[in-house]
């Protein structure tokens, strides 16, 4: 009999310390010299996240802390190493692993999980190295192990040696579940594993003597991974060869340690306070384990996705829906971020299906069965659902909250995506909308005034405070008169050094730069998205540079200029309306029109420019005059406040946008539409039409005094399109002088390409409660531009602009910015060409002027009507780029190399070069793979193969990486 226990003793030890010192070899003498140094290189550049760094710290510390655990507390004790091996461990190690490599983002019921198994380890230990904690004088089982531990730890001293018992007496009941399901789950892989390892151990040896192994040793040689040949992999296959020994044994030995900690601590506690409390103690804190488990099982999306399968059908329905919006944004957001979230679907894990079907030969049945069986212990880790969930979610949350669901729920999804060591595209998204990556170092703006209008530059040096190439993000609005002209790169301050724009049609310039940024070459792109809104985007933004000292540019140098009418409140500045990327504080140097500029706190993070500077010279405003190419001319005269009117005797159509969004301008809704009852409703014939998201038809309101703002209810999403396309099919052959659309500051995300299939002769103005869109898509723009309307954020506004824009005479082409701005065109004659040339050659004072002239000779234009529409946008980007001038339909690009002026030749000469898509900024995030599917399982003897070749491509990868970071 001592001759059997001092066999197992002997095991027991070998167990433990050889497969603590063989892996202690492999991570000190392998892990920490070939990847430590990069790994801790990359997690400081924020390569790698750090949570992941934490988890492999964690995963290395265990078995060095254990090995010590092991030698001071229990080296003469070979059972309690195999306890602490196989109870505290190894448990501790596979929950790294699995946290490292499969678990992201975890759920409130994957984190319960987590959470029971690391308090059970705990308490495991807790119990190996201090015993009961409760009173020991009436207690008959104490183990030896037990009674040689009289003291508490100090951290339980405080709350007293009863309420440790009862805590002592909640985990180790807790104990007995996890060890009952950790046993279970563990030997659908033990029995495999087990068939494997057999099978693998005498192919391994027949492979050996095959001296396929050679070919892959000789490379490591080559790449002068001596070291790895001699020492690692075959450390390495002696640690694969125990793992897989403790693996085939842990299930069952896992198992019985802690149902049998369990059962002693319940003994322990009975004894002391009888078996009813314990009885009582114990079944009450499963009880509550079950419940609050049940609870977290019930996947928010199921409901979610339930509620949204069928559009409402009446305001009921749609107030019902609203009521649950929490509830519904939880299981839409849960949906999409599933593969992040979960292991897998329940649908696509197979892969116990695979290994008993495909390796232990087991029928259809019962090996779906087995699969079945296991997809129910795994249900806190997988998706109720399929993984079209996720394109389904993200649609029906832009349909129901009107909003991209990247922009709604930013931050989940970035810490969804940070959960991986997934990273970002270099361009600037949704999740980049006010990311603090990119700080704005000095801004300076310069304005030089000529009379009635200036010209205004405004120069940003952006500094890099990520490891990672970075896209700068506008969007911004300039008042509605004003002329874009110019924006240029640098490197340095250096005018002469700067790159220098082109004026491109929209489509092409918007073609180059996005595949210039996917390339990775330095563009700049200024774009015209709505008659006074703007984007501006620069790439790349030099990386941080703080460990490695190397030769090229650390920040980015950029120039916009624009011109500008004068207005009562001084010069326009461009007004932000969104960024990415980048950000500003009190540390940013600025300087406004020749004076320094400091802002503190929340005015230092949030102020990028001040709306108007005010005008040095006050002189009154006088009438302006440019003589353009042939022979047009544009005018601008002053305008007062007593020239603004109200229409009277006309007919106007109203589009009340009604959908979710409209909801926080309910209180701008009510004031609008009371003064339009109070101010035109009685002069004028105001018809009134409600668009309606999908599910309820549109609504026509004959007379606006009897409709009440405040019964609407706003529900879902309509793009601007839809709502004119509702408008079309509602009015029949009515018609009007306007067309009126309230909506609010639309979500441009959600707006696509659709062409537009109706036109409107009317003036189509929107107006646009609580502020102006960022941009429009170009077929909305279009309607607007073509139809001679505008936009406006209150109704008012809108109304004396159509008003006055009526009573100037039919020559006038806008009303904006206190002036009347009119065209007329010289007949082209001989006689009259010649005079028109001879006063251009004259005409020398007002070139400064012609640009912003230019531009609305170009918004005349767009409302005339031509059968070729390619040769009328070529027509109007011939004046922008005569003038250099940012249009609607002409855009500015900033290009470095002949490569790209090439390319950009290229696209200039399509028939789509007018072209421009929709940008939603939605980021294509990369799906982490599923561990849980499998196509099929590799053959034993392939599995030799397999490892000596990663090894050795992972040595010609550190190599590789080690080479690219020095250069």
């Amino acid at each position: 009999m001592k001759k059997i226990k001092l066999v197992f003793n002997i095991i027991f030890q070998a167990i433990f310390w050889l497969w603590n010192l063989t892996f202690l070899s492999i991570v000190y003498l392998g892990i920490l010299p070939y990847v430590g140094i990069l790994l801790i290189q990359a997690t400081i550049d924020g390569i790698i996240p750090l949570e992941f760094s934490l988890t492999l710290i964690a995963l290395i510390a265990i078995p060095t802390l254990f090995t010590i655990i092991g030698f001071r507390s229990f080296r003469n004790q070979p059972l309690q190493l195999m306890r602490l091996f196989y109870g505290v461990e190894t448990p501790l190690f596979l929950l790294c692993l699995l946290r490292l490599f499969l678990l992201r983002e975890l759920t409130p019921a994957s984190s319960q999980i987590i959470a029971t198994i690391t308090l059970c380890i705990a308490a495991f230990l807790v119990e190996m190295l201090y015993g009961y904690l409760g009173k020991r004088d009436n207690v008959q089982n104490i183990s030896a192990s037990q009674s040689s531990h009289n003291k508490q730890p100090r951290f339980l001293r405080l709350i007293g040696e009863k309420q440790s018992a009862w805590l002592q007496l909640g985990c180790h009941s807790l104990m007995l579940v996890v060890g009952i399901g950790a046993a279970t789950l563990l030997m659908y892989y033990a029995l495999p594993v087990a068939v494997f390892t057999l099978y693998g151990f005498f192919t391994l040896v027949i492979e050996f003597f095959n001296f396929a192994w050679v070919s892959p040793f000789r490379e490591m040689f080559k790449y002068g991974a001596w070291a790895l040949a001699l020492i690692w992999i075959p450390l390495s296959f002696i640690l694969f060869g125990l793992t897989c020994s403790l693996f085939v044994v842990m299930p069952s030995l896992y198992g019985f340690l802690y149902i049998h900690s369990g059962r002693k601590i319940w003994q322990s506690f009975a004894a002391q306070y009888g078996k009813n409390k314990t009885l009582i103690g114990s079944l009450g804190v499963i009880a509550a384990w079950l419940a609050i488990f049940s609870a977290l099982q019930q996947q928010p999306q199921v409901a979610a996705l339930k509620m949204l399968a069928t559009p409402p059908a009446n305001d009921t329905v749609r107030q019902t829906l609203l009521a649950n919006s929490d509830m519904i944004r939880s299981g839409l957001v849960n949906a999409y971020l599933s593969p992040y979230r979960y292991l897998s679907t329940v649908g696509e894990n197979n892969h116990i299906y695979e290994i008993y079907k495909n390796s232990l030969n087991l029928p259809d049945g019962a090996a779906q069965t087995v699969q079945n069986s296991y997809n129910f212990l795994m249900s806190p880790f997988l998706y109720q659902g399929s993984s079209a969930d996720v394109e389904k979610a993200e649609k029906l949350y832009g349909e129901f909250f009107d909003t991209e669901l990247q922009k709604g729920d930013t931050e989940a999804v970035k810490h969804a995506v940070q959960s991986t060591s997934n990273r970002e595209e270099a361009k600037a998204g949704l999740l980049n909308v006010n990311q603090e990556k990119v700080w704005l170092q000095s801004q300076e703006v310069t304005v030089k005034e000529n009379g009635d209008w200036a010209d205004v530059q405004l120069y940003e040096v952006y500094k890099n405070q990520t490891p990672n190439l970075q896209e700068v993000f506008y969007y911004f609005s300039l008042p509605e008169s004003a002329a874009v002209t110019g924006v240029w790169l640098g490197d340095t301050g250096d005018l002469n050094k700067r790159f220098v724009f082109t004026v491109s049609p929209r489509g092409a310039a918007q073609q180059v730069y996005n595949q210039q940024v996917r390339e990775r070459v330095d563009p700049a792109l200024l774009e015209q998205i709505g008659p006074k809104q703007y984007r501006l985007r620069a790439f790349p933004i030099p990386v941080k540079r703080e460990f490695t000292q190397t030769e090229g540019p650390t920040e980015m140098h950029l120039w916009l200029t624009y011109k500008v009418m004068r207005q009562p409140q001084g010069w326009g500045m461009p007004v932000l309306a969104e960024k990415r990327n980048i950000f500003w504080n009190q540390n940013t140097r600025r300087t406004i029109a020749g004076k320094e500029v400091k802002y503190s706190g929340k005015e230092a993070r949030e102020t990028w420019l001040p709306p108007f500077l005010p005008a040095v010279a006050q002189q009154p405003l006088t009438a302006q005059q440019a003589i353009l190419p042939g022979g047009n001319i544009i005018s601008a005269k002053p305008l007062a406040d007593a020239n603004y009117s109200l229409p009277q005797g006309k007919k106007f159509a109203v589009i009340l946008d009604s959908s979710r969004s409209m909801a926080a301008q309910k209180k701008e809704v009510k004031e609008n539409f009371e003064w339009l009852k109070s101010n035109a409703a009685g002069k004028n014939g105001v018809d009134l039409y409600v668009a309606s998201a999908a599910g309820m038809p549109p609504k026509f309101v004959e007379d606006v005094g009897t409709f009440d703002a405040a019964k609407v209810t706003f529900y879902g999403t309509i793009q601007l399109k839809d709502m004119l396309q509702q408008f079309a099919q509602l009015r029949g052959d009515k018609s009007y002088d306007t067309v009126f659309l309230v909506s609010d500051r639309h979500s441009y995300e959600l707006s696509d390409d659709r062409k537009l299939k109706l036109s409107i002769s009317s003036p189509l103005w929107t107006v646009h409660l609580g502020g102006l869109p960022p941009g429009y898509d170009d077929a909305t723009l279009k309607v607007i531009q073509d139809s001679g309307g505008g936009v406006s954020i209150d109704m008012k506004e809108a109304m004396q602009r159509v008003a006055t824009t009526v009573a100037s005479g039919k020559s006038t082409v806008s009303v904006v910015d206190g002036y009347v701005w009119s065209y007329a065109k010289t007949p082209q004659s001989k006689k009259t060409a010649k005079l028109a040339a001879v006063a251009e050659l004259k005409d020398t004072g007002d070139e400064g002027f012609k640009p912003i002239a230019a531009r609305q000779l170009i918004t005349a234009l767009s409302k005339q009507k031509s059968s070729n529409q390619l040769t009328q946008l070529d027509a109007m980007h011939a004046v922008a780029k005569n003038f250099k001038v940012v249009t609607p339909y002409s855009s500015m690009i900033v290009l470095v190399n002949d490569a790209q002026r090439e390319q950009l030749k290229a696209a200039e000469a399509k028939s789509d070069r007018f072209d421009r898509e929709v940008e939603s900024g939605k980021e294509q995030l990369s799906k982490p793979n599923n561990p849980l599917n499998v196509s099929g399982v590799p053959e034993p003897e392939e599995w030799l193969l397999l490892a000596v070749g990663a090894i050795g491509l992972l040595v010609i990868f550190l190599r590789q990486r080690r080479a690219k970071m020095v250069g």
